[in-house]
């Protein structure tokens, strides 16, 4: 049976292009074809770090409320965004804008992974008294954090570009970061030496915990919202969940028949969307292990023995909106779809493409949902406006409830009306 592509773009809403970070196509200090392996938003929105290829990284600051990288002197919005690296410090040539606050860092080594951590806000903390000296404080401030290919982890002043912290540990390429969102500014980090390692930036990077149960190159890491949970995806079909209090292994996700590239949860934690090289994305019920939803990206879906091997519709990234009532998703097919998880019908409610030729390496939603910015192999970056979604009273109520809950390992001691229960499941939409 010929499988062919699931979704036709011309059938489709069509994603729109608010921007884009070009690399520079003349210049002899950064020629094009440096990987973007990975970009991201801050916490609060305020910036975008950007992973131009090479050893580059620079941090351009975001207007949260228009969707759109801030223009020159932070006066006015440019839609879309030209940068040539190497005259971009001196000229203003015509097709060229220049960026006041931007911050550029020339990272030591080549980038691959990129994530940014804030601790604690002020008027939270409680006043401890440390029994021990440590060189840095971060408990209140933004820091960014970059990944290198001979193992390496920096940490870096996102407002000045300077370097703190160089943390030596993993013996292979960094493959992510994440820093935990409770402002604990614990740090993991995955690496092709099949292991996470815990750095705890409080305590001036200590490393103080190394997971094994990978076989083999850890691919990807995300947070549940609440800091309590980790999910590590890799190689061999792997989708591991670990606690992180206890730093054990809470549970295993088996239903992928490739590597497993991208994880993302919802929101309200109840949820987890995982990416595969075998054409799909599942998104599973966080505490019972259970497949809510299947987003195919063939049709039909290949067999078990087609998805062991190599195909042309690998799905490299995966990411939930603010809301929690979509995904997007790229392809090595060269889109980016819209997922409206509202919808009874697993289909795409848009789909996007920008670089002709140039392959989507990852892509993450803005903080506040209003965006999607996409990384490519030729070290480019281009925003997509995410569609406009007015979540329901009742969806809204959901994620608050889940919230509240938090872990429920069985719900047939919840008193609750028994038709009520598979909606807080998302088993109904």
């Amino acid at each position: 049976m010929e499988h062919t592509l699931a979704h036709n773009k011309e059938h489709y809403g069509q994603a729109r292009v608010i921007g884009e970070l070009i690399t520079g196509r003349n210049g002899n200090d950064y020629a094009p074809g440096g990987e973007s392996w990975k970009c991201a938003f801050a916490p609060d929105e305020s910036r975008f770090a950007w992973s131009c290829g090479f050893r580059k990284v620079i941090i351009l600051p975001w207007n949260r409320y228009k969707n759109c990288l801030w223009g020159q002197n932070g006066a006015h919005i440019i839609p879309l965004v030209w940068l040539e690296l190497q005259s971009y410090d001196n000229q203003d040539a015509e097709g060229y804008e220049l960026f006041t606050e931007k911050i550029s860092i020339d990272a030591g080594f080549p980038v691959t992974s990129i994530a940014f951590g804030t601790g604690t806000p002020e008027q939270d903390l409680v006043p401890v008294k440390k029994e021990y000296w440590t060189r840095f404080d971060f408990s209140k401030d933004l820091i960014l954090a970059t990944g290198h290919s001979n193992g390496r982890i920096r940490i870096w002043d996102p407002y000045t570009g300077k370097l703190l912290l160089e943390l030596t540990d993993h013996m292979k390429p960094v493959t992510d970061l994440a820093f935990a969102p409770d402002g604990s500014l614990r740090l993991v980090s995955a690496s092709k030496d099949c292991t996470i390692k815990v750095w705890d930036m409080c305590d001036d990077g200590n490393m103080f915990k190394t997971l094994r149960e990978h076989p083999g190159p850890v691919r990807s890491l995300c947070w549940s919202p609440n800091g309590k949970y980790l999910c590590s995806t890799g190689e061999k079909q792997k989708v591991l969940l670990w606690d992180m209090d206890s730093y054990t292994l809470s549970k295993r996700f088996c239903g992928h028949y490739n590597n497993v590239l991208s994880c993302a949860f919802s929101p309200d934690g109840a949820m987890l969307a995982t990416a595969s090289c075998d054409t799909r994305v599942i998104i599973w019920d966080t505490n019972s292990g259970e497949q809510l939803r299947v987003l195919n990206h063939m049709n039909p879906p290949p067999g078990v023995i087609y998805m062991s091997g190599e195909n042309n519709s690998a799905v490299r990234g995966v990411t939930f909106s603010s809301n929690g009532c979509s995904v997007a998703t790229i392809c090595s097919d060269g889109f980016l779809r819209f997922w409206n998880l509202m919808n009874e019908v697993d289909e795409p409610e848009s789909m996007g493409s920008a670089l002709e030729g140039d392959a989507m390496l990852n892509c993450s939603f803005s903080p506040l949902g209003g965006a999607v910015s996409v990384g490519h192999a030729s070290g480019s970056v281009v925003f997509f406006l995410a569609p406009p979604m007015v979540p329901s009273l009742l969806h809204l109520s959901r994620m608050s409830v889940r919230r509240a809950m938090g872990d429920i390992a069985t719900w047939e001691d919840v008193l609750l009306p028994h038709t009520l229960k598979p909606y807080l499941q998302y088993k109904q939409w």
